[in-house]
């Protein structure tokens, strides 16, 4: 049986961290994304999966609903995910 060594660390050696206070907000770079899709069932009791696919335009996603309404009108129910870029902040800059 052989034993492991454990990783040996300097004595000596300090490190000094300084506590911040951050704040999370909408990053400026990058817009949103949002994507619309079907939860409805075929007539098999299969899910339709269908989506909009990801789009900027919240209107643009939104308007795929109707359009996908309108040629399957028994597919009723929809989901909706939207991705927005956040960036942490602190409240001020470290030295």
């Amino acid at each position: 049986m052989t034993l492991k060594t454990l990783p040996t660390r300097e004595i000596g050696r300090r490190r000094i961290y300084r506590f911040l206070r951050w704040t999370i907000g909408r990053g400026r770079d990058r817009d949103p994304v949002h994507l619309f899709f079907c939860e409805g069932e075929e007539e098999d009791g299969t899910r339709c999966g269908a989506d909009s696919g990801e789009r900027a335009d919240v209107e643009a996603a939104r308007e795929w609903t109707f359009t996908h309404l309108r040629d399957r009108q028994d597919h009723r129910s929809f989901g909706q995910l939207i991705y927005v870029p956040l960036v942490m902040v602190p409240e001020e800059e470290p030295p």
